[in-house]
């Protein structure tokens, strides 16, 4: 990826301008690509789910419908409220995003890309979604 090559990392995705790139630095950065959509997400302790239309938690029914998803379902939450939501559709808190691929930014020691890094991507990929998750 020519981003990598800008930020000069290694094969291994570390380079001299770790701490360039995220504030604070960081151990690795790769390219996830899992073959297909999956949804990226801090998916331990406090995630939660909301409808987007009500505002209510619907955590269980959006872990439910993922749950299927993952195995060929539809991708449709049946909310509480009446409506059946779109997966995607759903607020997710802290965010998440479904995706085909993401930058992962591993052992970081900050929350944040450097202002010069996310220059960097915006002009290498365009509008792009910060996800913070933890191990």
């Amino acid at each position: 990826m020519q981003l990598f090559g800008r930020w000069s990392l290694n094969e291994r995705g570390r380079g001299p301008t770790m701490s360039s790139i995220v504030d604070g630095g960081c151990e690795r950065i790769w390219l996830d690509r899992p073959g297909r959509i999956v949804l990226y997400a801090n998916q331990t302790g406090g995630f939660r789910v909301r409808c987007p239309d009500k505002g209510i938690n619907i955590s269980a029914e959006f872990g439910r419908s993922h749950r299927e998803w993952k195995c060929g379902g539809p991708g449709l939450v049946d909310c509480p409220c009446g409506t059946r939501h779109d997966l995607e559709a759903c607020v997710l808190q802290p965010p998440g995003a479904f995706a085909s691929w993401a930058i992962v930014f591993a052992s970081t020691e900050g929350l944040a890309l450097t202002d010069q890094a996310a220059r960097d991507v915006r002009e290498a990929l365009g509008p792009y979604r910060v996800v913070l998750r933890r191990p």
